[in-house]
């Protein structure tokens, strides 16, 4: 059969010159899994909105229940050294003032992850509702809505944090909450989380990942300033994971005896800190605040409000989660694996190219610039080894680039046909 794309033989379904696949000879079973992963994603996004909207109310509703206790109440300003640090005690106005900022900061971050998520939401709920069922692990505008990202975090988090729970029920233990916050009437209860949810996010991702970065951006002469301190920079510097798990890990010394928690709740807060840490690097501190702020009001709604059979249906809802995140923690071990392959084979090149010279092919006939399709796997990444012949990025196969296929990929370029997107 002939291929439409660049009119060669196709076999077996695929075209081995320019790797196009005819939609005919997909696998059915896969076209079913992928509209059941876009179908309940899409369930998962809507009942977490749902949730975050509704606390999001209840946090402005609680306004009237905290802010005329800070007139008559005191509370610690600290930092973390790990271990926590009071620096001052405010009361009254300051205090008040202070609980407005955490609210306010809370609501902004709930603005921006809106602001900057909704249309690629928008885009991937069409492609949901036309059949246009795409992987997460694709990095296009359909799945790159920092919403969606925060509703797959979210669900694998809680996945691994049931997993862990079940673990210590299975040997007889189970995590203790501290009797001073059981015992709390129900506006310090609130005011608690909210200031965890802030202020945690301030003095542990900020200063232990967002100022060491703005110094390295303003040793090598970077702008923006304000993306290094608070996040979205991304992981294109590889350390940025090192400092992830360092705030991880004071993040989670936080939560040890001294502040009142069981050990076993440090355990618990660690996986928490890393994929909180991934969204403010990866999003920034907007998206790190609105994670904490979920995970920490999930269970405050049946503390403030008196809904009929609420832990019933939070308990459904969570199960539910649990899950979606099934596959998300699947899917985020995948993608962490195949970042760290990467990295080892950019390493591996430096390496080589600092011991000999690699010689330059006179003809780039193909390559990142050029279109180049992998005759293996159709992926359209390639690099240059030493001996002059092209890697493919995927599957390392490697082609000669003065080869026949080759040569025709770039016949069809210069005549506008394609490479594929």
């Amino acid at each position: 059969m002939e291929c439409p794309r660049c009119k060669s033989e196709i076999t077996e379904g695929r075209c081995t010159n320019c790797g196009y696949t005819l939609a005919t000879q997909r696998d059915s079973s896969s076209d079913i899994t992928s509209k059941l992963k876009g179908l309940i994603t899409f369930l998962a996004i809507i009942s977490f909105l749902g949730y975050l909207i509704f606390n999001i109310g209840l946090l402005l509703w609680s306004i009237d229940l905290v802010l005329p206790e800070t007139l008559t109440h005191q509370t610690t300003i600290y930092i973390l050294i790990p271990f926590g640090l009071g620096i001052a005690e405010i009361s009254g106005y300051p205090f008040a003032i202070y609980y407005l900022f955490l609210v306010a900061s809370i609501l902004l971050s709930y603005a921006i992850v809106f602001y900057t998520g909704w249309k690629d939401l928008a885009s991937y709920i069409k492609n949901v509702f036309r059949g246009k069922f795409k992987k997460l692990d694709n990095d296009n505008s359909a799945t790159s809505s920092p919403i969606l990202r925060l509703v797959t975090v979210f669900t694998a988090l809680l996945f691994i944090s049931y997993v862990y729970i079940i673990m210590l029920e299975l040997t007889g233990r189970g995590i203790e909450t501290p009797e001073e916050f059981l015992k709390a009437p129900i506006w310090e209860r609130v005011f608690s989380v909210t200031k965890a949810v802030v202020w945690e996010e301030i003095t542990v991702r900020v200063v232990y990942i967002g100022i060491p970065i703005l110094i390295y951006a303003l040793a090598k002469g970077k702008k923006n300033f304000t993306k290094y301190l608070l996040g979205g920079f991304g992981f294109e510097e590889r350390y940025s994971v090192t400092l992830v798990i360092i705030s991880s890990i004071v993040f989670a010394v936080a939560h040890l005896p001294g502040w009142g928690w069981d050990p076993l709740k440090a355990v618990q807060v660690l996986p928490a800190g890393v994929f909180i840490g991934y969204l403010f690097v990866k999003d920034g501190l907007h998206s790190a605040i609105l994670l904490h702020f979920f995970w920490n009001f999930i269970n405050i709604p049946g503390q403030m409000m008196n809904i009929p059979n609420f832990d019933l249906y939070s308990s459904l809802l969570m199960l539910f989660w649990i899950a979606v995140g099934v596959y998300y923690t699947y899917n985020y071990i995948n993608k962490f694996i195949l970042w760290l392959r990467e990295g080892s084979e950019e390493k591996h090149e430096r390496e080589i190219e600092q011991q000999e010279e690699i010689p330059e092919p006179k003809d780039h006939t193909a390559g990142v610039t050029i279109g180049y399709v992998c005759q293996s796997c159709g992926y359209n990444k390639a690099e240059y080894t030493n001996e002059g012949k092209l890697r493919c990025k995927r599957c390392g196969t490697k082609s000669d680039p003065k080869s026949p296929q080759v040569q025709q990929q770039k016949k069809l370029l210069q005549k506008g046909g394609w490479p594929p997107s």
